[in-house]
């Protein structure tokens, strides 16, 4: 993509090629956001100069915060004149959000203090009891990016206790380096200080071993029970070894061959290696709320009234109620006269469906219409097909054969050089104290050290750099996957195209007064139908207000809006039943007299065409696997420049597994956002989406597009690219430094002080490598 045709998105930094209808956005989400922030006096929240995420299009969609109500009772029942609540949060990015979070809290009626935890993804927040508002609250940050959720059952961050570690390592390190210091520096190791100092290196070295250490032995042996060889293994191997030779050093009073401070040193920068690693994945995982496998409780009717019942309770003939924007989670008959239902997350129909009663409504449908709909349960949740998709398998651990081989060879050749040096010099005159020297010195000098440090860097500086186009990494084995992918596998419905449907016609807003836009946004603000949705994120993000006064927004199933205020009646709906004369449109409609006559498509993504044909230009095949009509499918993949060979359609969620599974296993990327992907994530070697705040395919996935364009795409493979390129470089000098490290130990020429001062050195040396390879002003993300 050339440069010049793009700029970045002045809320957000996402770069983007600016059209015509928006020329400083990414998309529409970012641009209510920034008119938003500027409206509120929030202008602040640009000075904290940091990158931000894409809004997300549920900026301009209600949701249902009804949960908060029952969490504030419960806090305010418990407490004195004060109360707390801790509830996971998403959409954090920078100190700018949590500048807004606790700006936003701190405007509520009786609220005290907004506590926000980045690391762990969590906001706690404490108020006088009585006029707070959680709920209002939530909604109010909903429509600057943020969702509050219920605490989820995850655990503290890994790196947590990770960075716990690296901080008593890092001490026990540098203490270890003070006590050996003398002995480099001429103290006689007959000297009783000596003695002394040794031992406190012996006690330093054990602690950073026993501390810092078993965190690569758990790993490396959970590794070798898999039948793998983890990196940890031999960085495990190393460990133990200097330490076991050191103690024989110290007992045979031997300071030639004690690495104690080389044991404390190594464990820091191991760790610190991983800590890098682990915390960039750990914060994009922080980023979304807790992963949902179920609807959790539904409405039932019973005996003496309506209760709350979990979906495991379910049994068939149970009569249930249905929220306004309810998942179905067993398939059921229709209760109601009539209702409107959306499938796209299911079956990917991007038009809701109609259902009379008595009609038969499949699992995973969502409630379109305002009031509560009652059906019927037909099957238990257990034999549900939304339960099944749903479901989260067990972490797989690929399997990555070229660094299996890798470590291998690496560890033969290691330890029949170190076993052929000791015999050699026990043997040949040098004695079996010089051959112990010479052994441990090969086994220690040779520890990754330079890998351990430079690849978790090189992890971080590369998902730091797709950061900037609006793709965040979750998984850091993706890496080593993408090398082997040759296909890429598109959703249809919210995945090439946008969640929600365009305005065909546009300037028929424009041609609206003020009046009618603001009477037009008091119509749709709280309806779910598609085309309300679209007409909502084209009025938001041009500062429209909603008209106040009247009665109630009324919903007619299958027909429409109506609103009714001192100018007369006002209908958005079907032509023929809003009184509109433009057949086959949504009419706008105020007393008769139509104002304005809507068209609406399904719109693809900006920039997917270039993206998609970016992507074949690298030699990758593209395919859409669709649950939408064959017809329709064929039509999106033409204008895409996608072969009709490559786009299939009327898939199943069990069909598209088979087909990945048959087709495409071992080397897939399948790009996906509803529940019907989820069969298909399991059968890909990689997996992503566009979707965040579905609590489901976002944590399935190795990466996540949280932005309405596709571009992050070819710059993860341009990175995996050149991620690629300087693994290699690291490796070589690896090899280097290691070949000419056992050769001097192989001549009895390494001792402790050199191996202290070549080890991080060396770590140095790695991190340049990495630091240069990603620096090249020839290279770009595209």
């Amino acid at each position: 993509m050339n440069a010049a045709a793009t700029t970045a998105c002045i809320h957000c930094g996402t770069p983007f090629r600016p059209t015509p209808q928006r020329k400083e956005f990414c998309c529409a989400g970012c641009q209510f956001v920034n008119h938003l922030l500027h409206k509120r006096g929030f202008g602040e929240f640009y000075n904290y100069g940091e990158r931000k995420s894409p809004a997300g299009t549920f900026v301009f969609h209600e949701r249902d915060f009804s949960w908060l109500d029952d969490l504030q009772a419960r806090a305010e029942s418990d407490a004195g004149t004060t109360a707390f609540a801790t509830m996971d949060i998403q959409g954090i990015s920078c100190a700018g959000c949590v500048w807004l979070l606790e700006t936003v809290f701190l405007e509520q009626p009786g609220a005290i203090s907004c506590r926000v935890n980045s690391s762990s993804g969590t906001l706690r927040l404490e108020w006088s009891r009585g006029p707070c508002n959680l709920s209002a609250y939530a909604e109010d940050v909903r429509k600057f990016g943020y969702l509050l959720g219920p605490m989820g059952s995850a655990q503290a961050p890994s790196t947590r206790p990770l960075a716990r570690k690296l901080g008593i390592c890092g001490a026990l390190a540098l203490n270890a380096m003070l006590f050996s210091l003398p002995r480099y520096l001429g103290l006689h190791p007959g000297d009783e200080l000596s003695h002394l100092f040794d031992v406190v290196a012996l006690g330093l070295a054990t602690a950073s071993l026993l501390l810092g250490g078993s965190y690569f032995f758990r790993r490396a042996i959970a590794g070798v029970k898999a039948r793998m060889l983890p990196i940890d293994l031999p960085i495990s191997l190393g460990l133990i070894v200097a330490y076991l030779g050191s103690c024989v050093a110290w007992a045979s009073r031997a300071p030639s061959f004690a690495y104690f401070d080389f044991i404390a040193i190594f464990t820091f920068l191991m760790l610190l290696g991983r800590w890098t690693q682990e915390r960039a994945l750990e914060g994009n995982r922080r980023r979304l709320l807790a992963m949902k496998t179920s609807p959790g409780t539904v409405r039932r009717v019973q005996a003496g009234g309506v209760g709350e019942v979990a979906v495991g309770e379910l049994h068939p003939g149970d009569r249930l109620l249905l929220a306004k924007g309810g998942i179905l989670p067993v398939r059921s008959l229709l209760r109601a006269e009539r209702a409107l239902f959306a499938l796209n997350w299911i079956t990917g129909e991007p038009a809701p469906r109609e259902f009379l009663r008595g009609s038969l409504v499949p699992s995973g449908a969502r409630s379109l219409v305002a009031d509560e709909l009652e059906v019927e349960a037909l099957e238990r949740w257990s034999d549900s097909k939304l339960e099944a998709l749903l479901k989260v398998e067990s972490g797989k651990m690929w399997r990555n054969a070229s660094m299996q081989k890798l470590i291998t060879i690496y560890l033969s050749v290691v330890l029949g050089t170190a076993v052929i040096g000791f015999f050699f010099w026990g043997l040949l005159g040098g004695g079996w104290i010089r051959a112990t020297q010479v052994l441990v010195s090969v086994l220690v000098v040779s520890c990754p050290c330079a890998i351990g440090v430079a690849l978790p860097l090189l992890d971080d500086v590369a998902a730091a750099r797709l950061q900037k186009s609006g793709l965040y990494i979750r998984e850091g084995s993706l890496w080593a996957r993408l090398r082997h992918v040759t296909n890429i596998l598109f959703d249809k419905t919210g995945t090439i195209t946008l969640e929600t449907l365009a305005l065909k016609n546009p300037e028929s807003l424009g041609n609206l007064s003020p009046k009618d836009r603001a009477v037009l946004l008091r119509l749709v603000r709280s309806s779910l139908h598609p085309v309300a949705a679209c007409l909502r994120e084209s009025l938001l993000p041009i500062g429209v207000e909603p008209a106040e006064g009247g009665g109630d927004v009324r919903e007619v199933t299958g027909y429409g809006l109506e609103w009714r205020d001192a100018e007369g009646l006002w209908r958005l709906g079907r032509n023929s039943w809003a009184g509109g004369g433009s057949p086959g449109q949504t009419a706008f409609v105020h007393e008769g007299r139509e104002l304005a006559a809507f068209s609406f498509h399904e719109a693809i993504r900006p920039g997917a065409a270039e993206e998609l044909a970016a992507l074949r230009e690298g030699g990758r095949e593209i395919f859409i696997l669709s649950g939408d009509d064959p017809v329709r499918v064929g039509h999106l993949a033409s204008s895409l420049g996608i072969g009709a060979g490559h786009a299939f359609g009327g898939l199943s969620p069990e069909d598209k597994s088979r087909l990945v599974k048959a087709r495409w296993s071992g080397n897939a990327l399948m790009i996906g956002d509803g529940a019907n992907d989820s069969l298909a994530f399991d059968e890909a070697l990689c997996r992503g989406t566009p979707s965040v705040d579905t609590g489901l395919l976002e944590h399935k996935a190795d990466f996540y597009m949280p932005g309405s364009g596709l571009r992050g795409l070819a710059a993860l493979f341009s990175t995996s690219c050149r991620h690629h390129q300087v693994t290699r470089a690291v490796f070589f000098f690896a090899i280097t430094y290691n070949a000419v490290a056992v050769t001097a130990s192989l001549a009895g020429l390494m001792n402790p002080l050199v191996a202290a001062i070549i080890m991080p050195l060396s770590s140095l040396v790695s991190i340049g490598i990495v630091l240069f390879g990603f620096q090249n002003p020839n290279d770009s993300t595209r």
